[in-house]
Order: structure tokens, then sequence, then C-alpha cells
């Protein structure tokens, strides 16, 4: 009996060879990065640079996460993981295996090994780091937008994906409904891109306008989730993937669509031992950041992307105003103010003459031009049609059918200086605030991307931008334009000077 237990006990640990001899880590497994600035990170920890990075794995049954990072471009993501026996095997053969068949098979954590040279399969996307003389990116609208048929979630063996037998796909879940997509999700995405590639304003101080200013719409028409496992190790090796369509809309600073193209991307392979939770976020997220590279490097977007010189606008037929009573107080010039109604919400504006002109910003209509409503500080609304527009000086000329008492006339020249009290007249918020009353100071001049303009402390909320800054007579002195805010600068406001605006809309 004693000799039974013994010839078993030795079996045992023959067959448990491969656990006992092999070591705990798997030195010099190479990872083929074809490029000689590429630096190789395993679970985070950095292995080397260079086209062939000799790296050290453990044999633990996890799948490794790999990260390629190569200046100039994006990082790329593989995975790696234990699907060969140790030639210890072998012993565990001998003399046992003959002697007794089948022999015990040895499954402990190192009795695995990885292939010893992983490639990476992604191709390079360069990278579109921000220059100076480009413009800065704002997320305007992102979205999921599946049909159920265009969202797929599936699962396939590593080696039917290798040998491309896509026919080996088999479907988890394909039903939208049990999937919550947030849209917050994909704007945290993209506006997290934007400011790794520098696109994104930081620090919330950026003077919007037509120079340096333009927006991005995205829209993710498809997505395909992949699970892609393998049996190995007596336990699944698994990872994500991700390929999505993108529908991109670039925009400039006032809305208006420039360019619009789809592009479908797929993401880099993420372990999901390594990443656990986030695995499928980050497959998408990646996916995104290559279908943005390919769109920001187009060659038409880049043309959009450059920053434009104020353009010297094409000389219009002059518009002469008819005058009746000009403003010359606080009390009319709050008659003489406007709200301006449009499809995306409310902007202010004033009257201009006696014959129903009134002006505003264009961005305020920019995207409404054939729906756009002014309602009087009596409560009347008039249909408004847009004349003409100065896209430099964020200016608009709205005509209505109606005839005006009060409105304020143009100056020709400055008539402000620094320290000067002034009033602002808006509706701010909503439409029930028409004609609210706001007093500050004027700080002094600014210019900015070539536009000048004019700093003020005066309180500015949504809704006022194209209402008059006047003076204590009622005298108009500006044009509110844009506020800016973030720590530090809440309470600093621009208007556009009105001496500006007869050339600007060549008016009489």
């Amino acid at each position: 009996m004693k000799k039974v237990l013994f010839l078993l006990s030795i079996m045992i640990m023959m067959n448990s060879c491969a656990s006992i001899l092999n070591g705990k880590i798997q030195k010099n497994v190479s990872v083929n990065t074809k490029d000689s600035k590429s630096v190789v990170y395993v679970d985070g920890e950095k292995q080397g640079k260079g086209k062939l990075v000799k790296s050290k794995l453990a044999r633990d049954k996890k799948v490794k996460q790999l990260k390629i990072e190569t200046e100039g471009y994006k990082d790329q993501y593989v995975v790696h993981y234990q699907n060969q026996k140790s030639p210890l095997y072998i012993m565990s053969w001998v003399p046992f295996g003959v002697l007794l068949y089948p022999p015990f098979y040895d499954f402990g954590p190192k009795s695995y090994n990885y292939k010893k040279e992983v490639s990476v399969k992604e191709k390079l996307i360069p990278i579109a780091i921000k220059q100076e003389d480009e413009k800065y990116l704002f997320v305007k609208n992102t979205e999921f937008d599946i049909k159920q048929e265009d969202l797929k979630i599936r699962k396939i063996k590593h080696r039917s994906l290798k040998k491309n037998k896509k026919n080996k796909f088999k479907d988890i879940d394909s039903n939208l409904d049990k999937i919550e997509f947030d849209n917050s999700i994909f704007t945290e995405s993209l506006n997290s891109i934007l400011l790794k590639y520098k696109y994104s304003d930081s620090t919330n101080t950026i003077f919007k306008n037509k120079t340096n200013s333009a927006y991005l719409s995205a829209k993710i028409t498809k997505l395909d989730l992949q699970y892609v496992y393998q049996r190995a190790a007596k336990r699944n090796m698994s990872f994500m993937q991700a390929e999505v369509n993108i529908a991109w809309d670039f925009q400039d600073v006032y809305g208006q669509t420039v360019f619009s193209k789809n592009y479908k991307a797929m993401s880099g392979e993420f372990s999901i031992d390594y990443n656990q939770d986030a695995t499928t976020l980050l497959a998408v997220e990646d996916a995104i950041a290559s279908s943005f590279l390919n769109f920001i490097n187009n060659k038409t977007v880049k043309e959009h992307l450059a920053k434009d010189n104020i353009a010297i606008q094409k000389t219009l037929p002059t518009i002469t105003l008819s005058n009746s009573n000009v403003v010359n107080d606080v009390d009319s010039a709050l008659d003489g103010t406007v709200t301006i109604k449009v499809n995306e919400g409310h902007g202010s504006g004033f009257k201009i003459s006696k014959d129903g002109y009134i002006l505003t910003n264009f961005h305020v209509v920019a995207n409404s031009k054939d729906d756009i409503m002014v309602v009087t500080k009596d409560s009347k609304e008039y249909k408004a049609t847009l004349i003409r527009q100065s896209e430099n000086l964020d200016l608009a000329l709205l005509k209505v059918d109606a005839s005006f008492n009060n409105h304020f006339s143009l100056p020709a020249s400055k008539n402000y200086k620094t320290g000067q009290d002034i009033f602002i007249i808006g509706t701010p918020k909503t439409i029930e605030l028409g004609q609210t009353l706001t007093k500050g100071i004027i700080y002094g001049d600014r210019e900015n991307e070539g536009v000048k303009l004019i700093q003020t402390d005066a309180s500015i909320n949504s809704g006022n931008s194209g209402g008059p800054m006047i003076n204590k007579s009622g005298i108009l002195v500006g044009v509110i334009n844009a506020k800016l805010s973030g720590l530090g600068i809440e309470g600093i406001g621009f208007a556009i000077p009105a001496e500006l605006i007869r050339d600007a809309l060549f008016l009489n």
C-alpha cells in the first residue's frame, strides 16, 4: 500500500512539472511595434522602446493589456495571453504516461506559455495636434442614433477572428432597448479627445468668433461590440473591441454646416482582466478617437480649420434708413428694444429706423433664417426677414412690416470712453424678461482677431445677445455680443462698437 501511495505521489509531481519548474515570469516575449520610436507598456508598466521590444509577462492566466505609444501617432492597443502548453509538459508522459494512460493534466498558472512574439495589427493613425494658425473646436451636439439592425453585440473565438471568419460571429444580444446609451458619455469622450489634441479651450476664456472658432457635431449611426474569447489554461481568455460608424459635421462659429462626412473605425483590443468594468467604454472611446482623427485629417476639414482672415466684405447697395423719433432717454430706449424669437431659443435686438429695420447679432438668427419673429415691448409679434449680415462683425439686419415710433440712431464715430457708465437692455434667460435693464461701466477697448470690442462689467446673460448698450441719455454705444465665463473671470462682457455698424452693413 505504501508503495502505491508513493508511486501516485511521484506521478502527480511529475505531471505538475510545468507548474513546479516553469517560472512565474516569462521573459523575452517580443513585441513587434514596427517603429523605432514606439514605447511599449504592459498592464501600465513600461517595457522598453524600439521596433522589437523584449517584455516580461507574468504567467497568471490573465490577458495582458499592451499599449504602444508612438510619437506623432495615436496610441495602439493589443492583448496577449497564455495559450501554449509549456514544453515541460512532456515530462508528464515520462514515464507515467506510458505506464498509466492517460496521465494527469497540469492546468496550473505556470503550465502555459505566451507566444514568443506579438505584433501590432492596428494601422498607425497620424495624430493632428492643433496648430497656432488653426481654430479651436467646440462640441455642438453628440448623439447615439442607432437603428436596432445597426447595433450588434457579438462574440467570436480569437482563432476564427484571426482567420477572418466573420461568419463565426454569434449574436449575444441585439436588442437596443436593453442597452442604455447616454449622450453625455459621447460628449465627454469627444471633449476629452479635443482636449488631448489641443483643440479645446481648456481655460474657458476664448472669445469665439468667425476667425478662431468652429463647432463639431457627431452622430454614432452604427455600433458593433465584439467579445473575443479563446479557451486556454482552463479558462476563457477574453477581450473587447468595438467598431463604430460616425457621421461628422463641421460647422462655423454660427452653427452653419460647412462640411460633413461619415467615417468607420475599429478600436484596438482591450483586456477584460486589466480594464474590468470599463472595457466596453474604453473600446468605444478608442474607436471614436480613430474616427475623429480620420475626419480631422481630411484635406477639406484642414482647409476649414485654418484661421480665417477678416475678409473685406463685398460692396452692397446702400440702404437709407428713414427717421422718426430718435431715442434720447432710457425710457424710449426700452421701447426701441425688441426680442428676437428663433427655432433654437431667443436673443435681443433693437429698432434702427421708422420703416421696420432692426439690428441684432448674426449668431442669433444664423440657423433660423426663414423663421424669425420679432416681439416688441407692447407684446406685438412680427415676421422678420434677414436682409443682410456681416459675419466678420457678427451683425444682422432684419426687416419687419411695421412702422416704429422710437428707434436708435447709428453713430458715425466713437461716442464712449473708459470708465463711463452704460446700460444694457435685452431679454435675458426667458422671453418674459424682455427689455430688462442692467447697469455697468466700460472697462476699455479690446481687439480680438482683428475685431474691435468694448469690454464691460454689466450683467449679461443668455438672450442678451444683439441688444443695445446705451449711455445715460439713451444714445447707442454698442451691440451686445458675448460674455466670458470661467474661474476668476465672471462678469466680463463685450459689445461691438456702434460706429462700426454703418460701414459693415452699408447703411446710411
